[in-house]
């Protein structure tokens, strides 16, 4: 009897072991690991995974993501170090069969340096006549709504563990920002979708400080007027002295540090996980300034 072998079967299973090693020996204080994690866990969850990545990367549908052809499909796996080069079918089946081959590093490499290549979106976004980086901005959010989808399709695993971020903190990015201060709205709003690109979380990190600096003129141009009539909004349960000294400390981290100044003499955040405290903490804090805010009709 001649034995035949079906490489894309054997490629799977090597795939499917490699991931498993990978979440058995995976570091839990490495963020990369954890990021890694996130993304296996939607692969686990959603048994589509696999073809509707297919379908972002092949541009399907009216979608923000740069639109491939049979020709651009093999550039775009060869551009990344894989062999694979289309055989005609229909691509979307066709890359669908390629990811399933790969194991989650991979997938990982393939959606890092391939379907967020900047130069894709600005070739992309001249064809449309379109703003490149309002395009690649649309396109993170709609990535990130696929990896939240893949993942809700069970319920048996506790998000806060499959996120890099707690249950309160993807509520603090579900709100929309709705005050009678546009510019404020923009600042916040802006921040959270930069927060989305890791490259950007230098950038998110400067607009929510300077939406932390704009909310404490809401409600006068006199900074020290406006911030004590908000003090007193917002001091309800918690004395107003606490909250002041919230807004002096911060005041003073964003003055001291590389945020919102450049100049020489500041110092610079190098750690991420630092960058994402200091967001969260000033978020945290203009969230509850604007829920009071909007409670009051402001």
């Amino acid at each position: 009897m001649k034995f035949e072998a079906n490489y894309e079967d054997l490629n799977i299973a090597i795939a499917l072991v490699e991931d498993f090693l990978f979440k058995n020996e995976l570091d839990n204080t490495n963020p990369e690991d954890l990021k890694l994690l996130k993304l296996l866990k939607a692969r686990e969850q959603n048994p589509k995974f696999e073809y509707d990545l297919a379908e972002i990367i092949c541009g399907e549908g009216e979608n923000s993501f740069p639109y491939r052809s049979s020709y651009y499909l093999t550039e775009f796996f060869k551009y990344l170090g894989f062999n694979f080069e289309h055989d005609g079918t229909t691509r979307r089946f066709w890359v669908e069969k390629v990811l399933k081959q790969l194991n989650i590093k991979d997938i990982a490499k393939i959606i890092r340096l391939g379907l967020f290549n900047k130069r894709d979106f600005r070739n992309y976004a001249r064809q449309r006549n379109k703003n490149p980086d309002e395009l690649f901005d649309s396109a993170i959010i709609e990535f990130k709504n696929f990896i939240e989808d893949s993942i809700n399709t069970s319920n048996e695993f506790d998000l806060a563990l499959l996120l890099n971020m707690n249950v309160n903190t993807e509520l603090l990015f579900n709100q929309q920002t709705n005050t009678k201060d546009d510019e404020l709205n923009k600042l916040i709003d802006e921040s959270k979708n930069r927060f989305l690109n890791p490259i950007d979380k230098q950038i998110a990190l400067e607009k929510i400080w300077d939406a932390f600096e704009r909310v404490k003129t809401y409600f006068s141009s006199d900074k020290k007027q406006s911030l004590d009539i908000l003090l007193n909004l917002i001091s309800i349960d918690i004395e107003k002295s606490e909250l002041e000294n919230e807004f002096k400390t911060l005041t003073a981290i964003g003055n001291n540090y590389r945020i919102r100044h450049h100049e020489k003499g500041k110092k610079e955040l190098t750690q991420l996980w630092q960058i994402e405290y200091l967001y969260f903490r000033v978020l945290s804090l203009i969230d509850l300034c604007i829920k009071t805010i909007k409670i009051n009709n402001n």
